[in-house]
């Protein structure tokens, strides 16, 4: 009995795959391609071309592979991949069914472009609505397929009018349980769902470079969750998530993140070819935005942001030299160390390419100045980020910021820079006000080191009673050297 059921089972295999020679042998792949090319055109709203040749493959499973196939919207290639491997049933092609199982990409390159006009080249215009059908039937069930995959794939994306490019080598991507909306008019960003995985060997722009990326994306809904997301940013290691939600009129970012480590050195190149701070840093933003362009996100962004540094060097000035000498303090732009220095993440953007070489023009100074500690940490709503814990203490000095920095119109806002004595209290100050690219800043104001000499036996007398009449300026998490 087992015997004739293993012949039996042998004769079905050989029938199998007799029929699937049978199939490779009589139908020729290539006499579809004109409609193959069209249909991909029609549901795309694309040209797409396979301009190399179209096959069906046996081994080591049933498929159709096509080879050399290009994507062109508003007159210029969009995409390009060396080979799309089609995976299908081979039982349902005998009645001209055809059941996708695999997709994969070979070698695809994506050139994602912005033009002086502001629209991508991947945007189509509004096609006309097909009339409906005579006859009422059920929507059109989304095409299942139980893996895809791309390998060697690369992105560039070219921003015309800011004459910046980014390019994202070595892209691979694995894909299970995907989904794919088919109904008239549904939208992919909304309709698609996968579980994935992601790897990027780097991301080059004029002023990044970011190595290893790795995250696992899954999407459903028009929602997208990345996470964990890890990757090599400025010789430090990050890890995290990220949330995109398409779902709705209006697209959502949120982003949570640890830049664990990284080189202030690195993160601070693409602002001045000088070296002004160097040493480990850590940022964590927790952040959330949404809107349809930049301007609406920056008003809707809020959450919080961290850096936090131990053991720094701030290059090209000796602070504790400068504040020992009545003089000398007087003329320290105070802001400027304080801008520079403390407002962190957010701070470098707002003062990008500002009076980073007036910080030391306005005087010949040498030296450098060891920062035992670093604190920014600021709390985001709407748009304007407000301090809430932030200095930085060096050997002898420990120097705060308070105010905030309006983001969406671009203005410093109510922002004092203070040297303070061992209770918190100002002793020189300086408020910066007014546009990012052109702040003003106040005279400095010396407070106590002009009075000290003579008033030095009273204070003395106030610690002895154990009374201050100053009212602290910081009381964060920055002790005083």
């Amino acid at each position: 009995m087992m015997k004739k059921l293993l012949v039996a089972l042998g004769v079905l295999v050989v029938l199998f795959v007799l029929a699937g020679v049978a199939i490779l042998v009589l139908v020729d792949v290539n006499a579809h391609k004109p409609r193959i090319d069209a249909a991909v055109s029609d549901a795309l709203g694309m040209e797409f071309r396979i301009r190399g040749t179209a096959r069906l493959r046996l081994f080591p499973t049933a498929g159709i592979v096509l080879s050399d196939i290009r994507l062109r919207n508003r007159g210029s290639e969009l995409a390009a991949a060396e080979t799309l491997r089609v995976g299908v049933k081979l039982r349902p092609l005998l009645s001209r069914r055809v059941v996708i199982t695999e997709l994969a990409l070979e070698k695809p390159v994506l050139r994602i472009e912005k033009g002086t006009d502001g629209k991508y080249n991947y945007e189509t215009p509004p096609r006309p609505a097909k009339p409906p059908a005579e006859e009422a039937g059920s929507a059109s069930p989304p095409l299942v397929v139980s893996a895809g995959s791309v390998t060697g794939g690369r992105i560039l994306y070219v921003d015309r009018k800011a004459g910046t490019e980014t390019i994202l080598d070595a892209v691979d991507l694995s894909l299970h349980d995907l989904s794919i909306p088919a109904a008239p008019g549904a939208e992919l960003a909304k309709g698609i769902s996968f579980v994935g995985d992601l790897s990027v060997k780097g991301l080059k722009s004029t002023d990044l470079a970011v190595s290893d990326v790795r995250a696992k994306v899954t999407a459903a809904s028009g929602v997208y969750r990345i996470r964990p997301f890890t990757m090599r940013l400025f010789g430090g290691a990050g890890e995290g998530g990220i949330l995109v939600d398409l779902s709705g009129k209006t697209p959502a970012l949120a982003v949570n993140y640890t830049l664990s480590k990284f080189r202030a050195e690195e993160s601070l190149a693409s602002l001045s070819r000088k070296r002004y701070l160097s040493g480990p840093m850590t940022v964590t933003p927790d952040l959330s935005l949404r809107g349809k362009d930049a301007a609406g996100m920056k008003r809707t962004l809020s959450g919080s942001l961290s850096l936090r540094g131990d053991g720094l060097t701030l290059h090209g000035m000796d602070i504790d030299a400068i504040l020992s000498k009545t003089e000398e303090a007087q003329s320290l732009n105070l802001a400027d160390v304080g801008a520079f220095l403390l407002a962190g993440p957010l701070g470098s953007a707002a003062v990008k390419g500002y009076r980073f070489e007036g910080l030391y023009r306005s005087a010949a100074r040498e030296g450098e100045t060891p920062i035992t500690r670093l604190v920014s940490d600021w709390t985001v709503r709407d748009g304007v980020a407000d301090a809430r814990d932030v200095a930085f203490s060096t050997g002898k000095n420990r120097i705060a910021l308070k105010g905030k920095l309006d983001l969406v119109n671009g203005r410093f806002v109510d922002v004092t820079v203070a040297v303070l004595d061992e209770k918190g209290c100002a002793k020189i100050r300086q408020r910066i006000s007014g546009p990012f690219g052109a702040p003003r800043m106040d005279k400095t104001s010396v407070l106590q080191s002009l009075a000290e000499p003579i008033l030095g036996m009273f204070e003395r007398t106030r610690k002895l009673l154990g009374r201050s009449s100053c009212e602290p300026f910081y009381g964060g998490t920055v002790s005083h050297p």
